[in-house]
């Protein structure tokens, strides 16, 4: 889900998010800050996706949404190989993995999806990238499809430290609410949104775009 990670000051000797590159690592640290509770709560609540459905899910890292799934037609792309190395090696014929570029996504026009997620993409992404993940994705939604999304956010009023974890994250675009209610709207007809404080075992506020 989010991908917490601490800022450049960090000493050269030690850098955890190089660290957190290795996936079994990574996902080690997703349990313990919360964010393994954080995939299922955002499935639970935002992903109403049935059995046989077809889902593709965008920065999918090691896949680790397949644990809180039913058996669906999954499609996971990541840019890193260790982590879509790992996904195939865990998961195997649960689901199609590739590895790519949000900015090089190509997918076929003959293939579309009921569900597209992005669990901690977007403030990875600056805005014209996000403008054109949209428009790829908005192509290849069924009717009645949904695009669903979850990254950190900032808000007014917000908890000191879930504002440092924010400050302190590898993505480079955390936006305010607002920000990402702006992108979503030129992207899709219809946006819902919803702010969350309580999915990480530390303080961390999230976003989750819901876009038809």
């Amino acid at each position: 889900m989010t991908k917490l990670y601490l800022h450049k000051s960090m000493s050269s000797k030690f850098d955890l998010r190089n660290v957190l590159r290795h996936p079994i690592v990574y996902t080690t640290y997703q349990k313990l800050v919360g964010g393994y509770r954080a995939r299922r709560l955002f499935i639970e609540n935002h992903v109403p996706i049935t059995p046989g459905q077809k889902l593709l899910d965008i920065g999918c890292g090691p896949a680790d949404l397949l644990d809180f799934l039913p058996k669906v037609d999954y499609t996971g792309i990541d840019h890193d190989a260790d982590y879509i190395a790992q996904a195939k090696k865990k998961y195997g014929d649960k689901g199609t993995f590739i590895c790519a570029d949000v900015d090089e996504l190509k997918l076929s026009a003959n293939e579309h999806f009921d569900f597209i997620i992005a669990a901690g993409v977007l403030h990875h992404l600056d805005d014209a990238q996000c403008l054109h993940l949209f428009d790829t994705l908005s192509k290849v939604l069924k009717p009645g499809g949904r695009f669903v999304s979850m990254d950190g956010c900032f808000i007014p009023n917000q908890n000191k430290i879930s504002e440092y974890f924010l400050k302190k994250d590898r993505g480079e675009f955390v936006r305010t609410q607002q920000a990402y209610e702006v992108l979503a709207n030129k992207g899709f007809d219809n946006v819902e949104v919803t702010i969350d404080e309580s999915y990480f075992k530390i303080p961390y506020t999230s976003i989750i775009l819901s876009c038809h």
